[in-house]
């Protein structure tokens, strides 16, 4: 077990973890004024707490033969307008160009802004200790445009669609490990005020033309415009956080791809439709507590997972929603993991493992067996959901969490790493 003291969530892919920090400054109030006072100050309360969140990422190289933070290695990268990093994403489509400057990484930040980096080799610094000549860096190359925290609170959430990206290169190509060729893909973002943003990305030469480019091009060109907001949770006629959101797709299957999924405070999982999002397609409101994490699985054509501050993680199929079958409304398998679910992140190899951050009760790792299974046969029973390992080494709650992998699935490398807020320590451990 390895372990450096930060603060943040993790976001971990190959040999390389990004870690999110925000840094919260609060400071005591007094007020001696009369009680029709109060009133004013509650309404300028938030705006201050707004601007005293601040943070940064760090990137980190691990090497695979000793599963260590190296501390002489570590790149920091001041936030763009210096905030908080709430949730942070790889496009992994860039793993497929077998190239690590194919990857970009999203942040979703306490300014209510989304960010977008390269990862970039780089010459290290003379100064450096270590017997290495290159390393990597992370280069700022896009930020959402009018992203107003006042207006619609911290973003709290992202997630690529792995679907839409596409590729001038064809499955051959990718197979050879020559650079993906990427032409525009898509973003969607939840905030703390209620809505939901789509965000469409382009990656052209300039902003003035179209034309496809290599991402491992060190003169490439991102731009982000949103292209759709609406009002997605309520709770008491008050917009409600939206803790969480995804595309209901990955990168093998896109039959979902105009979908999105969120979860909010208001206890509520609800899908939409894109192209007429005013109206939710479904709402299932049966959870206990606030909904706070949703993950689509990253190889199968119609599961998901859905946590919930009720400390239980649902497994669902896509075509059972809505009543439509004799197990309609209800998920294919519900477990209690120990504590209010945070991260639930699939293993992108082994379908049938889950990765979960469990707030108080620490991380778990999850074996689900049979959701193959039902994937074919609409078939749910025998699906079945168990902890197989427990992690709880955190001295506070467990917020960030993920898979630590090797460049190439063949290779034995079974490791997690997670993070907290409150120790400010990120961990990496054995996941077997």
């Amino acid at each position: 077990m390895s372990k450096v003291n930060n603060n943040g969530d993790n976001n971990s892919t190959s040999d390389h973890s990004l870690i999110g920090e925000e840094e919260e400054d609060n400071q005591e109030e007094h007020d001696d004024d009369e009680e029709k006072e109060e009133e004013e100050e509650e309404e300028g309360k938030e705006d201050a707490q707004l601007a005293s969140r601040s943070g940064e990422l760090l990137l980190y190289t691990i090497c695979e033969n000793d599963m260590k933070f190296h501390q002489d290695q570590v790149h920091i990268v001041k936030t763009v307008d210096e905030s908080g990093v709430l949730d942070g994403k790889w496009l992994q489509r860039g793993v497929d160009s077998g190239n690590m400057q194919g990857y970009l990484y999203a942040t979703a930040n306490a300014s209510g802004c989304i960010n977008i980096y390269t990862l970039e080799q780089c010459a290290l610094d003379s100064s450096d200790s270590s017997s290495r000549t290159s390393g990597y860096q992370l280069r700022h190359v896009a930020v959402s445009q009018s992203d107003d925290a006042n207006i619609h609170g911290l973003a709290l959430s992202l997630a690529w669609d792995e679907s839409s990206t596409t590729s001038s290169l064809d499955h051959d190509d990718c197979a050879n490990n020559d650079p993906l060729v990427i032409k525009q893909t898509r973003i969607i973002s939840s905030y703390s005020k209620g809505s939901l943003a789509l965000h469409d990305i382009y990656l052209s030469k300039n902003e003035m033309d179209g034309d496809d480019i290599d991402t491992t091009a060190t003169t490439a060109m991102i731009r982000m415009e949103e292209s759709q907001r609406w009002d997605a949770h309520t709770l008491f006629a008050c917009p409600s956080e939206v803790w969480t959101t995804c595309f209901t797709s990955n990168k093998y299957y896109n039959t979902h791809s105009n979908s999105v999924l969120s979860g909010g405070d208001d206890c509520k999982m609800k899908l939409w439709d894109m192209r007429t999002c005013h109206k939710p397609m479904h709402v299932q409101d049966d959870f206990e507590a606030g909904v706070t994490a949703v993950s689509y699985h990253p190889r199968l054509e119609h599961i998901f997972a859905v946590g919930s501050y009720d400390e239980k993680i649902r497994i669902w199929d896509m075509r059972k929603l809505g009543g439509r079958s004799s197990n309609g409304g209800l998920p294919l398998d519900c477990i209690d993991v120990g504590g209010g679910v945070w991260r639930i992140k699939w293993h992108p190899w082994d379908g049938n493992r889950m990765l979960v951050g469990a707030m108080h009760g620490g991380c778990r790792v999850l074996q689900i067996d049979g959701i193959q299974h039902v994937e074919t046969t609409l078939d749910s029973v025998g699906v079945n959901s168990r902890i197989t390992k427990e992690f709880k080494e955190h001295k506070s709650m467990a917020y960030g969490a993920d898979w630590i992998l090797s460049s190439s699935e063949n290779y034995d490398l079974d490791a997690a790493t997670s993070c907290s807020f409150y120790d400010k320590a990120a961990y990496i451990w054995n996941a077997h």
